[in-house]
C-alpha cells in the first residue's frame, strides 16, 4: 500500500513538472505503468549502488528481459522511459550511472528503453 501512495505522489510530481509546456508529449496513463511499477524496483538496491547488491539479482535481470519484451512488442520504449521517470525522479539516493550502465552487461542484455534519473522521455522513439 506504501508504494502505491508512492507512486501516485511522484506522478503526480511528474504531471505537475510538465503542466505548461506546450511541446511536451502527453503521459500516457498510470495504468499502463503497472509492468514497470512491479517488475523495475527489484534492480532498485543494485542501481542506487547498495553495497549489499554488487551484482543484479536474478529475479532484477528476468524482469528487464521481460520490460526489454514489453519495450520492442508492447507499451514501446517511451512509455517504459516514463514509468522509470516516474518512479525515480528526486529519488533519494539517486540511480548511480555507473550501475545503470552496468546492468545491461551484468544482465547480458541489450535494453531498448533507456534508465536515468534525468531523462527526456519525449526524445525516446
Amino acid at each position: 500500500m506504501a508504494m502505491a501512495h508512492i507512486l501516485v505522489l511522484a506522478l503526480s510530481l511528474v504531471s505537475a513538472s510538465h503542466m505548461g509546456k506546450a511541446e511536451e508529449v502527453v503521459a500516457p496513463p498510470f495504468f499502463v505503468c503497472r509492468p514497470v511499477f512491479e517488475y523495475f524496483p527489484y534492480c532498485m538496491e543494485f542501481l542506487v549502488g547498495d553495497p549489499n547488491f554488487s551484482m543484479p539479482s536474478r529475479r532484477c535481470c528476468q524482469h528487464v528481459v521481460e520490460l526489454n519484451r514489453l519495450a520492442l512488442h508492447g507499451i514501446g520504449p517511451r512509455t517504459i522511459c516514463w514509468c522509470i521517470e516516474v518512479m525515480v525522479k528526486g529519488m533519494t539516493p539517486p540511480l548511480v550511472p555507473s550501475k545503470i550502465q552496468d546492468l545491461p552487461l551484468m544482465c547480458n542484455i541489450t535494453l531498448s528503453f533507456p534508465i536515468s534519473d534525468s531523462m527526456d522521455c519525449s526524445k525516446v522513439s
